[in-house]
């Protein structure tokens, strides 16, 4: 009898723990449904970027967490030579959540110019990357001294997005904690080679798929909408390149997304789980931040109305919505109310703070002064004399002196190359320039340096020059730098300790350039000069380079 009773406890104590836990398994493949070299499953809480739980998938695929944690969760699914997906659970009570996910290959680029390695011997340094040399048969190698029996590497350059991504040599490989995979390879007499060959490479156009056991319940319907979204932001990447790539200026991009909110406003019809009929109103607002060539400003409106301030679906990357609600409805009072509800209901601080600075940055950088003096009035209100309320009240005045049309605010600083030398604003009277804050540890910074160096190179003759202002940690960090493979053979300065010129300039992200005329009146800025536009702005105001 006391046998029976033991195993009873014992039931019943396990049945009782399966009913606190929730359980998410399945199967996780890569772009052909077989399993992958390596693959993890990653549940992270969205308040926090450090993963609540991590599983490897075993050797067929399938993979099992469990957590007690309720609320907003998300599992990352990651492989080796695959792109990671994000898919949000949101769990109010134990569930048992069964689904199969398949992730995308990599989106390598068609000609790799500059292909680069990293290693675990410089800590993984982008600044500290090393060029490969291209092959005749079209791989790119490199040897490396070591005192270690192996070398752990990722290679940059090959992936479309810039990410660093394992290579195709790999005698094992590891996670990065970023989404993306190392390879490790064994060195041999203090020496290892490494070839990255395009031609091993994984590449498919297949998308990233998740298929639920249950698609009728809340965490699939929730997980498929924002897989929607997800999907809807990288057909706008593609789709803006090549509007770009034609001649087309950016601020004239529109895309038709009227099969969407059809499907959207259909399915509005018939839900009748809350949480879902929120969540399909932030998706058909989403269409217009995604440049949605025509919407119904009534939805805007139905959004403001019908999601609750403290709806847990804010806890999600869904913050913009808010704004973009106001931008289809145009109703300003509407969105200001809905604003001061939200901060007063929503019980997240640091979603509150998130949202207010994430805005007042965006309105900054944008130029846009009616957003900024509604989420600065909203701000210095929301945060007072707090250290971040002094910080706003610092960074974000609501007048904007940057903009095209008004005039360079006053600066002198000195060369980099020659301490005895200033840079004025009268040092460039007459001639059209760019001022460029940029600094060396900045990803997006060095990304423009093709850019650049072309661009100077073929207007450098049409009386135009660049001064680039460095918010480095020390002037020796550029000297460095240039003495790699950017030369930048324009002016430098080096600026981080001087806030007053940053605060004058309205620095509160890099890169940040500016094009000034002989006059000293600003001309053009941000997007103008970057990427591909770089040129042609250059071309509008200097005339095309013979």
């Amino acid at each position: 009898m006391r046998i029976l009773a033991l195993v009873v406890t014992i039931l019943c104590a396990s049945a009782l723990y399966a009913q606190e836990v929730t359980v998410i398994s399945g199967k996780l493949l890569g772009y052909d449904k077989k399993p992958m070299l390596m693959a993890h499953a990653h549940l992270l809480k969205t308040s926090s970027p450090k993963p609540l739980a991590q599983v490897r998938a075993k050797n067929d695929g399938s993979f099992e967490i469990t957590t007690k944690e309720t609320g907003l969760l998300v599992v990352e699914f990651t492989g080796v030579s695959h792109r990671a997906l994000d898919v949000p659970f949101l769990v109010e009570k134990p569930l048992k959540i069964e689904l199969s996910v398949s992730l995308s290959a990599y989106s390598y680029a068609d000609e790799m110019k500059d292909v680069k390695i990293m290693t675990d011997m410089t800590d993984y340094a982008f600044d500290k990357a090393q060029p490969m040399q291209k092959q005749s048969d079209g791989t790119y190698a490199i040897e490396l001294q070591t005192t270690k029996d192996k070398v752990t590497y990722q290679v940059l350059g090959a992936e479309k997005t810039g990410r660093s991504i394992n290579g195709t040599q790999s005698d094992a490989f590891e996670y990065d904690d970023a989404g993306d995979y190392r390879s490790i390879v064994a060195a041999k007499e203090g020496k290892v080679k490494i070839v990255f060959d395009p031609s091993k490479t994984l590449r498919s156009t297949a998308e990233g798929e998740v298929k639920f056991s249950d698609p009728t319940a809340t965490v699939a319907k929730l997980a498929g909408i924002q897989m929607e979204i997800g999907k809807r932001a990288a057909v706008i990447s593609t789709a803006m390149d090549a509007f770009i790539k034609a001649g087309n200026n950016w601020k004239n991009f529109t895309y038709d997304w009227s099969a969407d909110q059809a499907s959207i406003v259909s399915r509005l019809k018939t839900e009748k789980d809350p949480i879902i009929h929120q969540a399909l109103l932030m998706d058909y607002v989403d269409t217009k931040s995604k440049f949605a060539a025509k919407a119904d400003p009534a939805m805007g409106a139905r959004m403001l109305k019908e999601v609750p301030p403290d709806s847990k679906l804010w806890m999600m990357p869904t913050l913009p919505f808010m704004k973009a609600a106001w931008d289809l409805c145009g109703d300003e009072n509407a969105f200001k109310e809905y604003l001061t509800r939200f901060l007063d209901k929503n019980p997240d601080m640091s979603l509150k703070s998130n949202m207010l600075m994430s805005n007042l940055m965006n309105a900054k950088m944008t130029n846009d002064e009616k957003t900024l003096k509604l989420y600065y009035d909203v701000a210095v209100k929301f945060f007072g004399d707090s250290p971040i309320g002094k910080s706003v009240k610092e960074r974000f005045s609501p007048v904007i002196n940057i903009a095209v049309g008004k005039a360079v605010p006053a600066f002198k600083v000195k060369s980099l190359e020659d301490t005895t030398k200033f840079f004025t604003n009268n040092t460039f009277k007459g001639r059209v320039y760019m001022i460029d804050f940029w600094a060396t540890w900045c990803g997006p910074c060095v990304g423009e340096m093709e850019n650049l160096h072309k661009a100077y190179g073929k207007f450098k003759s049409k009386n135009f020059q660049i001064l680039s202002l460095s918010l480095d940690k020390k002037p020796e960090d550029v000297a460095k730098f240039r003495a790699d493979k950017w030369k930048m053979p324009w002016l430098h300065t080096f600026v981080t300790e001087d806030t007053s010129l940053t605060n004058s300039f309205e620095v509160i992200g890099i890169p940040r350039p500016l094009l000034v005329d002989g006059n000293g009146k600003i001309i053009a800025m941000e997007t103008e000069l970057r990427g591909e536009q770089l040129e042609k702005t250059l071309a509008k105001f200097l005339g095309e380079p013979k």
